[in-house]
């Protein structure tokens, strides 16, 4: 193992174990722990990126990192639109990193039906929300599905996972805001959405890719 290989892996363990405060933090509602590590742990899982094979991911990180900033600030009724904005670029720059040829295959099937079972699902809870939410969790749902998608065509068992974690997280997310709260949402969106960042993260290191 190389000195950067090491330094990239020692990284994320502290990325690993700050999140891992974090989700000790939601259970004890330390709100000033939370605010202090939500962003700071995406930073961190983005660093090692920074110097990958693709640009286009470390941006898509690092706006995930300002969708954080923005959802947990207090007013998070008027925060939430940027908030879905900067994590709708994210998924976009995802779709654009993931290294291969975006083509029709049988595996459409199940994301188009989880596309489908999403709007289904979230079309009476959102349809009370403006048109702004309306058409961006519409946008979202679209976008997310074709992320993963285009990761199970990569057959990278990194992005594949970290693809399928966050229609997971996002899931729960929009069940949680749009339809019925639960007190296990919090931390079943922040568990999801970190390990889906780290696989994404660690698919892009510099030499996670080349292999």
């Amino acid at each position: 193992m190389t000195a950067a290989s090491n330094g990239v892996l020692a990284i994320h363990r502290v990325a690993i174990v700050l999140a891992s405060v974090y989700m000790i933090a939601i259970c004890f509602s330390w709100a000033n722990i939370k605010y202090m590590l939500k962003p700071a742990v995406t930073l961190l899982i983005a660093w090692p990126t920074a110097k990958g094979p693709s640009r286009a991911a470390f941006i898509g990180l690092l706006l995930s990192a300002l969708g954080d900033t923005f959802l947990m600030l207090p007013d998070q009724e008027t925060m939430f639109v940027p908030g879905l904005l900067s994590f709708l670029a994210a998924h976009i720059l995802y779709v654009t990193a993931f290294d291969t040829t975006l083509r029709l295959s049988w595996m459409a099937v199940p994301f188009g039906l989880f596309a489908a079972a999403m709007v289904a699902n979230l079309y009476d809870g959102v349809a009370k929300e403006g048109v702004a939410v309306q058409l961006g969790v519409a946008i979202y749902i679209l976008t997310i599905t074709l992320m993963a998608y285009k990761a199970a065509l990569t057959q990278n068992a990194l992005l594949i996972v970290g693809s399928l974690f966050f229609c997971v997280s996002d899931s729960i997310l929009a069940w949680d805001k749009f339809l019925a709260s639960y007190a296990w949402c919090e931390f079943g969106v922040m568990l999801t959405y970190y390990a889906a960042q780290l696989c994404i993260a660690v698919a892009h290191v510099p030499e996670q890719s080349q292999r």
